[in-house]
């Protein structure tokens, strides 16, 4: 079997319980003569390196700054982006894995996931497995990060979209599924138990000789760690009397966003009077091989958690046969049995922490050696290799087996269809609508893009809506020549309305709207019926937007989702390909919005009624830039009245979305001033102050990441 992995982190050249996660799967696979490539973003190299790094174990590390489009993307949807690129590259030339595994942390798989749903040609039949790790948007919540901040909260959206796409679902403990499950709609995705794999290679079955009243903390100094409550915890024992040293390993950089500044700073300013008694020590990072050395010292090994899924420390420090006390949010917990090969206790529950750490400390020496054998026991029994292979691999045998392409598409959000849909009737025709207002300068190239597309069965209908300029009319007469193009002539009652007439008088079972002085790709229209034969809940189909004249800028587009889709325009929504009996339901213009944005109102009506639509990331609509066009004549009070109207329009709608689009606004401002959500704040194409391994550096620091957010913001006053 091709077993193919994409990940943010391996070892070397990255720690962490998803590198630990990933090596030991890679590992695993091999062993059983299975073919596994690894795929890592890595700023070191120039291109792509690929490398041989043990029998049937491939490493491929590319530099995320190959595809163009990506410029116009933040770093972490554009590293999903790069490694659709990579992963299609790699295909081209050695053919589609059996299996691709994706993590669901930043979302990295949503491009793969998202060219598999929209049948590009190598991606269609890829089996995706997702394993859940660490979802950003469950535990930057609890990091008390300002989450719904852009790109934070887009990413937290790719990352849902990921794990609702997947084929196979799995998840290391099910705790970290009960905890989803409240955030997300898992309907119907199953995500299945299976535990993370993990080889013993700290310790030989030996039970080390521990350090009386040694207490150790070690790993990422955060609040989703539970090192705040541990702390107050200990205050509270430190000042009845209590007088065991914490030793604190590790740490990090980690930004405590409520006080601004890395949390060990903050704790050692709040813990001061503890430091300087000696009853807190810091003793840094380590290195695995010092860091085992130093853990089998330990008498009482803490992981204080507030939510966590199946941290590999607890593992590792098991296998050492130490002492484990832990809170009881995390998957630890289905292998922690209290008492017998580690303690559990609860937060909130009062006196729970001071009286199981007392019970533990008052432990003879051969029962904390009982202990700690049965703690190796449990590790080697749950997450042995030849247990997690047999399970895994009889679930991914079952996906190659029964694999089928659905017939519904796994929106984030699920939105009831107002009404179910009658029988669909294909003649495969499509209808293309062009509004036409004095724009004879620019429909020849128009026509002439139309003349290029894929699709045989086309009807052009243009719709003249009371053309007063005499060039443009002289240009009409010229087109009528042409028999593929229909013209109707009607007085003018704005874009709308033309729209709408068009529509109407349209004979094709698919629909497309085109600007009169927009272009289209030749494949666009072809693709996207594909996709609208395919899926039986999707209605309309759209795609990036290239500018040209006045800008050559890039408008990255995405599946229109509540509720960002109710604080702006997500997709191109003058220029999508419908079914169209559901534009004629759902989408009709609403020559009420005098000002502009019909289409996007347009889109809302549509979503609002379970008429969906998905957005290829392809650079298929051509958006021509004028200065005295009707877009660009925009100032902020039409907006404003627009928005205010929309929002009357579909008041039902916002409100069942009410709390989500109210932390949107107030964490990025008006929706006036964004309309890229995968840069930082309001930012529409984000900070060019830093680059390639600088970029890198920033993202992996919170820190950093924290100033260089200022340092834009300040800049771009």
């Amino acid at each position: 079997m091709k077993y193919w992995l994409i990940t943010t982190e391996f070892p070397p050249i990255h720690g962490g319980g998803i590198s630990t996660y990933c090596w030991h799967t890679a590992k695993m696979f091999s062993e059983k003569k299975h073919e596994v490539t690894v795929f890592v973003n890595d700023y070191a190299v120039n291109n792509v390196s690929k490398e041989k790094v043990e029998e049937n174990i491939t490493l491929i590390r590319f530099n995320p700054n190959q595809v163009k489009m990506g410029s116009a993307l933040g770093h972490d949807a554009r590293l999903g982006l790069e490694f659709a690129n990579i992963v299609e590259l790699e295909m081209q030339k050695s053919g589609v894995p059996d299996i691709l595994e994706t993590q669901d942390y930043l979302g990295i798989g949503y491009y793969i996931l998202q060219k598999k749903a929209l049948l590009y040609p190598l991606f269609k039949d890829l089996k995706v497995v997702l394993t859940m790790h660490a979802p950003s948007f469950l535990y930057l919540d609890f990091n008390q990060v300002p989450y719904y901040n852009f790109p934070e909260y887009w990413t937290g959206e790719f990352e849902k979209a990921s794990i609702r796409m997947a084929d196979l679902v799995l998840s290391p403990s099910q705790y970290l599924i009960d905890q989803l499950d409240s955030r997300m709609n898992l309907q119907e995705k199953n995500p299945i138990r299976v535990f993370n794999p993990y080889r013993n290679n700290w310790s030989t079955g030996e039970i080390p000789i521990y350090d009386e009243g040694d207490l150790v903390f070690f790993g990422k100094l955060t609040p989703q760690k539970g090192c705040l409550e541990m702390l107050s915890y200990l205050k509270e024992m430190w000042d009845n009397g209590f007088s065991k040293v914490l030793t604190i390993i590790g740490g990090g950089n980690h930004f405590f966003y409520p006080f601004q500044e890395d949390m060990i700073e903050y704790v050692k300013k709040r813990y001061s009077t503890y430091i300087n008694k000696g009853l807190i020590t810091f003793e840094g990072n380590m290195p695995p091989v010092k860091l085992k050395e130093r853990l089998k010292k330990a008498h009482v090994i803490i992981t204080p958690s507030i939510v966590d899924n199946l941290p590999y420390a607890v593992l590792e420090s098991m296998a050492l046969g130490k002492l484990i006390l832990a809170s009881e949010n995390g998957g630890h917990t289905e292998i922690i049995k209290h008492g017998e090969n580690g303690f559990i206790f609860k937060h909130g529950l009062e006196g729970s922490f001071a009286d199981t750490l007392s019970d533990i400390l008052q432990l003879k020496e051969k029962k904390v050696q009982n202990i700690g054998i049965q703690a190796q026991k449990a590790v080697e029994f749950n997450t042995n290799y030849e247990t997690i292979y047999s399970e895994k691999i009889e679930l991914l045998s079952e996906l190659m087996r029964n694999y089928k392409q659905e017939d519904t598409f796994p929106f984030i959000e699920t939105v009831q269809r107002s009404k179910q849909n009658q029988e669909f009737s294909d003649n495969s025709k499509l209808s293309i609508v062009i509004p036409y207002y004095n724009l004879g300068e620019f429909i020849m190239d128009t026509i002439h893009s139309l003349k290029k597309i894929t699709v045989s069965n086309v009807e052009i209908i243009i719709v003249n809506d009371g053309s007063t300029d005499a060039h443009s009319i002289k240009v009409l007469d010229q087109i009528k020549a042409d028999k593929s193009i229909t013209i109707y002539n009607k007085p003018n009652q704005g874009l709308s309305l033309a729209r709408n007439f068009g529509a109407k008088k349209s004979t094709g079972t698919y629909l497309a709207f085109l600007d009169a002085d927009d272009t289209v790709s030749p494949e666009y229209y072809e693709r996207a019926i594909e996709v609208l034969k395919q899926y039986k809940n999707v209605s309309f189909i759209g795609c990036w937007a290239q500018y040209f004249g006045e800008s050559t800028d890039i408008w990255p587009t995405f599946n229109p989702e509540p509720p960002y889709l109710l604080t702006h325009n997500m997709i191109n929504s003058s220029a999508l390909v419908y079914k169209r009996e559901d534009f004629l339901s759902y989408g009709q213009n609403d020559p009420n919005m005098v000002y502009g944005m019909e289409d996007y109102d347009s889109v809302i009506s549509m979503v609002k009624n379970g008429a969906r639509g998905l957005s290829f990331p392809e650079l298929w609509w051509q958006y021509r830039i004028r200065k005295n066009s009707m877009a660009q004549s925009f100032t902020k009070n039409k907006e404003l009245y627009l928005y205010r109207k929309i929002s009357e329009k579909h008041k039902g709608f916002f409100q069942n979305y009410g709390s989500e689009i109210a932390n949107i606004l107030n964490h990025n401002g008006t929706g006036i001033y964004f309309d890229n959500p995968t840069w930082p704040l309001q930012s529409n194409r984000g900070p060019k102050i830093f680059s390639g391994r600088v970029a890198q550096m920033v993202k992996k620091n919170p820190t950093m990441r924290f100033l260089a957010k200022k340092i834009y913001n300040k800049l771009n006053k």
